[in-house]
């Protein structure tokens, strides 16, 4: 049964953000999402009809490189990448860039591997807890970009995401443009991961109308204290910056 992707012609407005795609990249972005859709018959990896995907999932993801462009060869990691949203489009637009595409799950993460072999991808999936291995040398600040989408409030993001960053290195969290409050909430956790904490927004077109979004950065300037990221559970219990 064919899927009914969303409206193509939304594609062209990433120019605004210094993208040209490809005929080869349009096609991966195609394949990815026709592949998406395919396995979310079976598995539980969008929610959002494939009739609005070219804007919700796509151009959102690829709005991330509006705010900020990793440097060519630059290593990156997508947190709680679950079906490889904005990683995968990410990786798609920038080959350049080595992808890391971190997600707990097996199914999922066995869904990301394929798609990477699919598309050939500079990209490669891992199955772990973003807070057990980011205590691991081989992933500890070993990367220059870090990004994240709908994965936790940004208090618990922060701590999540600040570990595996090199100092210098930035990472971007799409928010709601109504979650600007609750990124505030993170400045101090920022603060003690070795970190300062900004908002940036973004506006563009999805099959629905225009969007805004709010997307967090934090700009890594000091290393990470060790004890940092906590377990899970004095995670939830005692987020760092206050409630999540």
């Amino acid at each position: 049964m064919e899927t009914r992707i969303g409206d193509w012609n939304l594609l062209p407005q990433t120019a605004r953000w210094g993208l040209t795609l490809s005929e080869v990249q349009q096609t991966q972005l195609r394949q990815y999402l026709e592949h998406l859709y395919t396995a979310n018959r079976t598995m539980n990896l969008t929610r959002v009809p494939p009739e609005q995907a070219v804007g919700r999932h796509l151009i959102d993801s690829l709005c991330l490189l509006g705010v900020y462009a990793p440097p060519e060869g630059a290593c990156a990691l997508d947190i709680g990448a679950g079906g490889g949203l904005p990683g995968i489009p990410l990786a798609i637009v920038r080959p350049d860039v080595r992808f890391t595409l971190l997600d707990s799950h097996s199914k999922t993460v066995q869904f990301l591997q394929a798609t990477c072999e699919l598309l050939r991808l500079n990209a490669e999936a891992v199955q772990a807890r973003a807070e057990e291995w980011a205590h691991r040398p081989s992933a500890r600040e070993q990367f220059e970009f870090v990004v994240a989408r709908a994965v936790a409030k940004m208090p618990i993001l922060t701590e999540l995401m600040t570990p595996f960053l090199k100092i210098g290195g930035i990472a971007l969290a799409l928010k709601s443009i109504n979650e600007r409050d609750e990124i505030r909430r993170a400045t101090p956790a920022a603060e003690i991961l070795g970190a300062t904490l900004s908002i940036e927004t973004i506006e563009f077109e999805t099959e629905q109308g225009t969007v805004q979004r709010a997307v967090a950065v934090l700009r890594k300037h000091s290393p990470t204290p060790a004890p940092y990221p906590r377990s899970w559970t004095r995670i939830l219990k005692r987020p760092l910056g206050g409630d999540a």
